[in-house]
């Protein structure tokens, strides 16, 4: 389920109100005075799981965060090697210029409206993939008769095949989310750190019952913000095509000033 404020919103509604309930039984078995006589104990052990779930939790939210700015620069670079190849075009024949630019243009619409909505379903689209093949082969079969239009193949083909390594590596970008294996993990050291507020005996109930919905919330919003960055292609926060989409703007006027200057 992608990431939304609303979801996580609801998410942390029902986390507050188990912990808070919890309490409540936990209350209704054990007194105040009870608890009171165990905090020599409770104390130190409470700071070893907090700290240790913090740090675990830390290092989640870190890696996450990495992985979302990987996957932000991928998709940049492969949009402006894009660019390079649409732009150095110019400098072949005009047959050849229209074909590739032709493609470049094709390209960008189908991963801004076709692929990037599969994304977020952790899909891809063969329309886009097809579009990349056709651009690569074009610019690879392209045999150049002056020095000229061989300087610029030699320069379109790195950025071609930077097109697609960054298209590679934006798809993996789908799979490299947290194994359920580290979630449960997750689950269990926030369970055990709010479990561990209810060892503690405060003489006003009510405010332990505003601390302990304050660390739930705490809780709640760190793992808001790993589940956020987790799936760099879906959610509140995520990564937009606005480089493919500035791409078609300037492809589109630059077709445009072509079509002028042949007119002319």
């Amino acid at each position: 389920m992608p990431s939304t404020f609303g979801t996580s919103l609801l998410f942390t509604i029902i986390i507050v109100s188990i912990s808070l309930g919890g309490l409540v039984i936990c209350r209704r078995w054990l007194l105040a005075a009870e608890l009171k006589t165990q905090h020599d104990v409770a104390d130190p052990l409470s700071q070893v799981v907090g700290m240790m779930f913090a740090v675990l939790l830390g290092f989640m939210v870190g890696d996450a965060m990495q992985r979302f700015s990987t996957a932000r620069s991928t998709t940049q670079q492969e949009a402006a090697s894009l660019g390079d190849v649409f732009i150095l075009a110019e400098g072949l024949p005009v047959a050849n210029r229209d074909r590739i630019r032709k493609l470049c243009i094709d390209y960008a619409e189908r991963v801004v409206k076709i692929e990037w909505p599969l994304l977020a379903h952790k899909q891809t689209s063969p329309e886009a993939r097809e579009s990349y093949v056709l651009l690569a082969n074009e610019c690879a079969s392209y045999n150049p008769i002056t020095q000229g239009q061989s300087n610029v193949q030699q320069s379109i083909l790195p950025a071609v095949v930077s097109v697609g390594d960054c298209r590679r590596l934006r798809v993996e970008a789908l799979n490299n989310s947290l194994a359920p294996t580290l979630w449960l993990v997750l689950s269990i050291g926030g369970a055990a750190t709010i479990l561990f507020t209810y060892f503690f005996g405060a003489g006003n109930f009510k405010i332990q019952m505003l601390m302990v919905a304050i660390v739930s919330v705490v809780i709640c919003l760190n793992i808001f913000l790993l589940v956020a960055y987790d799936d760099p292609f879906s959610g509140d926060v995520m990564v937009y095509p606005t480089a493919f989409e500035t791409d078609l703007v300037v492809f589109r006027e630059q077709v445009g000033k072509s079509q002028k200057a042949i007119a002319k």
